[in-house]
């Protein structure tokens, strides 16, 4: 029993040990409520078969093979999302490494309450962002941001340049 169970092990993590990773970095332009917002991107997608990928950009994302080489992309961060993508290869055809030029456009599912910048522990002046930074700097506290409302069909488009094997 003890030997199944090892051989079972092994030819589990064998399977991910030698599974594609690609790693991508690049922008995200995304609709919040009629806002235009752009941040820096980076990810990370496992292929757990040749049809299916696990990965993280711009929260928990799962992939799987659609018509003409996209990929149908099923996401979740503070809210549900549902996309398509497109990566373009520059060579390697999956053989060793490869370069990979990526696009994708997800649609919100699901609406998302704004979360409001917060300090947790300091004496918030009321003198504005910066002073409230600082107060809370001082001590010894991390600020929040807090994140923006989205609602059911914001959109993001990103663009990702990409390296893996």
């Amino acid at each position: 029993m003890k030997k199944a169970t090892l051989i079972a092990i092994v030819v589990t993590l064998s399977t991910v040990m030698f599974a594609g990773v690609n790693v991508t970095w690049g922008n995200s332009y995304s609709d919040n409520n009629g806002t235009l917002g752009s941040e820096a991107v980076f990810g990370v997608w496992f292929d757990v078969n040749d049809a299916t990928s696990v990965g993280w950009e711009n929260g928990v994302k799962v992939g799987v093979a659609g018509p003409a080489d996209t990929s149908l992309r099923l996401g979740y961060d503070s809210g549900t999302t549902l996309g398509v993508g497109w990566n373009y290869d520059f060579g390697g055809g999956g053989t060793g490494w490869n370069t990979t030029l990526g696009t994708a456009i997800d649609f919100g599912l699901t609406n998302v309450t704004a979360v409001a910048a917060s300090c947790s522990d300091a004496g918030l002046t009321g003198g504005g962002l910066a002073a409230d930074i600082t107060a809370c700097e001082a001590v010894n506290e991390t600020w929040d941001y807090g994140n923006a409302a989205a609602t059911q069909g914001d959109f993001n488009i990103s663009l990702t340049l990409g390296f893996g094997f």
